[in-house]
């Protein structure tokens, strides 16, 4: 039985993102980079996250710290996000292919959350990856204002709320 694809492409990873962590394929567009790279962290294939950042920006990347930093990861899916192509970003007014996600893991027994913007860019006619900006969770909001037994009922009555309205609820 094939191996599905830890992208969440829904394909077998031999016709997903193998090809392109072996080297035999460069994927053509940030998407599907930005899977492979998913791939690439979730089966420990380090090296494809090296050979997929961009040349100008490995100064601070290799395996052996790829490999120290993931050590009690245990990823669980891949969420894509918006993707844009052709977006002005940096000083020089670069023009970057941009993919936003959101990757889900356990670490010590702990669910958790990675959300990035990610920016990639074109180097000798292959697409690289080149940095990202986190993206904060959205926090939860009330449908309604949550109003305490002691306060004012939001009615306006002038009595306490559980006096009043919330007197109906008990």
């Amino acid at each position: 039985m094939l191996q599905q694809c830890p992208c969440g492409s829904g394909r077998s990873l031999d016709q997903c993102c193998a090809p392109h962590m072996d080297g035999s394929v460069w994927p053509n567009d940030a998407e599907t980079l930005m899977r492979s790279r998913y791939s690439a962290y979730v089966l420990g294939r380090y090296q494809w996250l090296v050979d997929s950042t961009h040349p100008d920006y490995r100064d601070d990347i290799s395996v052996q710290k790829l490999t120290e930093q993931a050590k009690d990861v245990h990823w669980l899916r891949l969420d894509i996000g918006r993707v844009e192509d052709g977006v002005p970003a940096g000083r020089n007014g670069e023009l970057f292919d941009v993919v936003e996600f959101h990757a889900y893991y356990e670490m010590d027994g702990v669910p958790r959350q990675l959300g990035e913007r990610s920016f990639f860019a074109r180097h000798e006619d292959k697409i690289y990856y080149v940095d990202g900006v986190g993206l904060r969770p959205e926090a939860y909001r009330r449908p309604e204002v949550k109003v305490g037994r002691n306060d004012p009922c939001p009615c306006g009555s002038g009595k306490k709320y559980k006096k009043c309205c919330g007197a109906e609820k008990a």
